[in-house]
């Protein structure tokens, strides 16, 4: 024994898991939960049967069926065994679904450490639109409760990404939606802090979305821009006219680096409905600049907000050359 008061309880020898309950079958039942970190440490989707059994002969067996439990109740499960215990907290997302769980196992004997901060998000490939589940926006942006909104478009998010690691395989899932991704990404919040998140996501093409949840890097390294993607942000803005980044395979227009001015202005915030005659011409185009090394395309749309007519628009189409995969577009209101 040494000088100084004992601590009541013995620092914990183990971290916060994060499991991801993210998979559906076609019946829409939930696939096998994986390992996706180990507190600050990022796991390629390990098998739970591996899990902590230097604790206890069950100790994996007990985290399988607190997630399990987890996962049928959408409520906090406590499990206690001869000097054993394990803790499980649902991440629940917009449309009261549990895309993953926080498990702790340890001795009784310990004080588990503070749990990491983590938030579910969903996108739905047939609106275009983000549902953010409890917590995220606060969680990701710092944002004040006043300003949190369930429903986002795709430029609302990836406008705030400093850093995107894996960006163009991320976009591939997307667009074929299927497979699953995990990556690093570093978002500005609404106070100017660039935080650092693990970004673990999986595409259902039978409920035609991907499902995700965001988990902090607490400890995380200065995030490092993307300098590439910077430039380019950068240059874009010269012009007065609307510039966005467009996935070619998905033909998803995810980020305006210029918003579009007016009459086009709320393209910001907003995801407008495309003339179905002008959607086939978008798609052929991105298709082409996907498929080989084409010249930029002249395009003529037709847009329309909730509450407005039908807007002609005038918009120039080019590829990317440092990201495959990934298309510049310029908007702007065709005059009468």
């Amino acid at each position: 024994m040494t000088g100084g008061r004992v601590s009541e309880h013995k620092l914990s020898e183990h971290d916060w898991l994060l499991i991801e309950t993210l998979g559906r079958m076609p019946t829409g039942q939930y696939e096998v939960p994986t390992l996706v970190a180990d507190g600050a440490k990022v796991k390629d989707w390990v098998s739970l049967l591996r899990v902590r059994r230097e604790l206890h002969a069950a100790a994996s067996q007990r985290i399988v069926e607190v997630v399990q439990r987890c996962l049928e109740t959408a409520e906090t499960v406590t499990h206690c065994e001869t000097r054993l215990v394990v803790v499980g907290v649902p991440i629940r997302c917009a449309f009261d679904e549990v895309h993953g769980v926080q498990v702790w196992a340890g001795r009784d004997d310990v004080q588990r450490p503070e749990r990491p901060r983590v938030a579910a998000w969903d996108w739905q490939a047939d609106t275009e639109l983000a549902h953010h589940g409890p917590g995220l926006e606060e969680l990701v942006f710092a944002r004040a409760p006043e300003d949190v909104r369930v429903i986002r478009t795709p430029p609302e998010t990836f406008g705030r990404m400093a850093r995107f690691e894996s960006r163009i395989d991320y976009f591939e899932m997307v667009g074929a939606l299927y497979g699953r991704h995990q990556s690093e990404v570093d978002m500005v919040g609404d106070d100017g802090v660039v935080r650092s998140f693990q970004m673990v996501t999986r595409a259902d093409p039978v409920a035609r979305r991907v499902r995700a949840v965001m988990h902090e890097f607490t400890d995380a390294a200065a995030a490092q821009p993307d300098v590439d993607m910077t430039m380019l942000r950068a240059v874009s803005r010269r012009t007065d006219d609307g510039v966005g980044f467009v996935g070619l395979s998905s033909c998803l227009i995810y980020e305006w680096t210029r918003a579009p001015g007016p009459p086009l202005d709320r393209w910001a915030v907003e995801r407008p409905k495309v003339h179905p005659d002008d959607l086939v011409g978008f798609r052929t185009a991105c298709a082409d600049l996907a498929d080989k090394d084409a010249d930029a395309k002249q395009l003529r749309l037709r847009v329309r907000f909730a509450d407005t007519d039908w807007i002609p628009v005038r918009a120039e189409l080019s590829p990317v050359p440092a990201e495959r995969g990934h298309g510049l577009i310029r908007v702007w209101p065709e005059q009468g």
